[in-house]
């Protein structure tokens, strides 16, 4: 009894159906173009920023006051870990590496007349006064060379090159900066002959290999995409590593990170305008094709006797564009793409009939 009833019922409503989907007849002021597949969709032009994490970033400061006498790299310039980027000499470092050597001296001579005098002292040979007073004279040039040995040090000196002056008592006249990482100078703030103070910031380095885009996304786009999916910036693959969760109340659009598979020119905080992609399987027609029918994106087929409409989910534009999905179109299929108006007002004058 049931599939009579649904039997009668398909059997009734067909003809309404049809009437609703066809335009019959054919039309001089339409014109048709076929369906072009594609693999990508443009999901539309955007303003990326240059960002990087914390760990691949190295700020290089001046850590002692003085006159950069080399510059050996520019702004931009790729690196290797060890290169000698700048030289600095330094008249304060110098001034307290003279006053280190001096205390050491001191320190020599102290520890002589100690062990000169101790035996006598002994011996009782020579006043326990005068023995002291030697005894704490070294102790005070002791404390002062180890105080100098550590402020060197924090003055940009290696353990090494204190090292090195406390054995050959000679002062290292010239401060080499070395790159701790292999990156690329990110920003250049030195210039030759430039006096820096002590604090001053030279250059910094990054890992350009690990530099991301950061680009806010219209809602309706964050939403056809997911953590981890690929994408593309012109043909550059590039692979979403995260999705901001809060929306930004202003513009209305949420902050994606994009990660490249190879390397992307681009710097950090660099501003860049980029044409983002979606690879998926789609159709490209002009936009002229595409209608709002019922609440519902449709575009219209050539029958050999009339138009069909059918319904599409467009899933991007670009200029006069659209990109669309729908079940049962293929690239043989002949579209229209003028005068969908005047098909879209010949099938509401049959819905009022």
């Amino acid at each position: 009894m049931i599939k009579k009833i649904i039997v009668a019922s398909m059997l009734i409503f067909s003809p309404l159906l049809a009437k609703e989907l066809i335009v019959s007849g054919q039309n001089s002021m339409v014109k048709t173009d076929n369906p072009r597949e594609t693999k990508s969709i443009y999901l539309g032009s955007y303003l990326a920023k240059g960002y990087i994490e914390s760990k691949d970033i190295f700020r290089i400061d001046a850590s002692v006051e003085g006159v950069v006498e080399r510059l050996n790299v520019s702004i931009y310039e790729p690196i290797k870990k060890g290169k000698l980027l700048a030289v600095i000499k330094s008249p304060k470092m110098l001034e307290l590496e003279a006053t280190y050597i001096n205390f050491l001296i001191e320190q020599e001579y102290y520890s002589n007349e100690v062990a000169r005098l101790k035996p006598l002292y002994e011996a009782k040979v020579v006043a326990k006064r005068q023995y002291l007073k030697t005894l704490n004279t070294l102790q005070k040039f002791q404390t002062q060379t180890k105080f100098y040995y550590h402020l060197l040090q924090q003055w940009g000196l290696s353990k090494g090159q204190v090292d090195s002056i406390k054995e050959n008592k000679k002062p290292i006249p010239e401060i080499k900066v070395y790159a701790p990482m292999d990156g690329i100078i990110n920003d250049m703030n030195i210039f030759p002959k430039m006096y820096l103070q002590r604090g001053e910031h030279m250059m910094t380095i990054i890992d350009d290999k690990n530099t991301h885009l950061v680009v806010s996304l219209p809602l309706n786009i964050t939403k056809k995409i997911k953590l981890n999916q690929k994408l593309f910036i012109d043909d550059k693959e590039v692979i979403v590593k995260s999705i901001a969760a809060e929306i930004d109340a202003r513009t209305q659009t949420v902050a994606v990170h994009l990660k490249p598979q190879k390397g992307m020119d681009i710097m950090l905080n660099e501003k860049k305008n980029i044409q983002l992609y979606l690879p998926k399987n789609a159709f490209k027609l002009p936009s002229s094709s595409v209608i709002d029918y019922h609440d519902k994106e449709s575009i219209f087929i050539k029958l050999k006797d009339g138009y069909k409409l059918l319904n599409v989910n467009v899933l991007g534009m670009h200029k006069d564009h659209v990109y669309i999905v729908a079940d049962g179109l293929s690239s043989t299929d002949e579209v229209a793409v003028s005068g969908v108006i005047s098909l879209k007002g010949a099938l509401e004058g049959q819905d009022n009939d």
